[in-house]
């Protein structure tokens, strides 16, 4: 078979967004985004997500905490960025954590093991 690691185009795609899952502020900065699904009006206009100062006082973490971890967050495409002016908000990427948990779920569907 040789000595090249089988990897499917899953385990690729999803690497970003595993590594950003290991940390625990990004897994509370996920759920908030996720139970706090806001939209706002700014200049006239609707906006889905959570600004990022509402998310500092929610967590009671300092912006630049909070802005470090969402860009992680948005690089691995586990969350949504919009800019209005000056203020930045967030919102969960629901279709890709979908992803990430159809592809768990194939975990439980393994053979049962022979004795």
């Amino acid at each position: 078979m040789g000595d090249t690691l089988r990897t499917s185009h899953t385990s690729l795609d999803f690497d970003a967004a595993w590594k950003a899952l290991a940390d625990p502020i990004r897994r509370v900065l996920l759920e908030t985004l996720n139970d706090n699904q806001h939209f706002c009006r700014v200049d006239g206009q609707t906006v889905n997500g959570i600004c990022v100062q509402d998310l500092c006082a929610l967590l009671a973490l300092p912006q630049s905490t909070v802005s470090r971890h969402l860009a992680i967050l948005r690089q691995a495409g586990l969350v949504f960025h919009q800019q209005r002016g000056v203020w930045h908000y967030y919102s969960c990427h629901t279709e890709r954590i979908s992803q990430l948990r159809v592809w768990l779920e194939t975990f439980g569907k393994l053979p049962e093991a022979r004795d």
